[in-house]
């Protein structure tokens, strides 16, 4: 009777461990399942980001270049340059400690200027200057996604965000 009783107890409590294991198992791989689905949507949407970027800054450069040398530009092409600078404006960090957003936020308007204005050299100038801070920004945040798709680690949001 005795082994009964010590045989009963041991599998019950077997079978408590084996179903805590399973759980702490269960817990821990959703946990990680998480993490890689989060990790899978960020960098999605900053290489959606990245795309977008690379469009609109050369769609910009492409209208600037046309509204400088157009002689009577029409209201759709000033609609449309005025369109492409605010979205990408939108897609940019107003924080000034964002060095290369701030650089490129101001180059926007000026471009712009620049470009009514028939200031084709300047227009030029500005223009150069606006695709390699872009290049760079682009760099910098695929730098970024690259990294932290290969080690599952998400960068903090920004800490001086509002």
């Amino acid at each position: 009777m005795e082994a009964a009783v010590f045989g009963f107890v041991g599998a019950l409590i077997g079978s408590i461990l084996g179903f805590t294991g399973s759980l702490f198992s269960t817990f821990g791989k959703s946990k990680d399942t998480q993490l890689d689905v989060r990790t899978k949507v960020v960098t999605n949407e900053r290489a959606q980001w990245r795309k977008d970027m690379r469009e609109l800054a050369a769609t910009y450069v492409v209208l600037s270049n046309q509204l400088a040398v157009t002689p009577a530009p029409n209201v759709e092409d000033n609609n449309e340059i005025e369109r492409t600078r605010i979205l990408i404006r939108l897609r940019l960090n107003a924080n000034p400690d964002h060095k290369l957003d701030a650089k490129l936020l101001h180059a926007l308007p000026v471009i712009a200027m620049h470009a009514r204005d028939k200031k084709v050299g300047e227009l030029k100038v500005k223009l150069e200057e606006f695709e390699f801070d872009m290049q760079a920004l682009l760099k910098r945040e695929w730098d970024k996604s690259k990294g932290e798709a290969e080690s599952g680690n998400i960068a903090s949001s920004d800490k001086h965000a509002t």
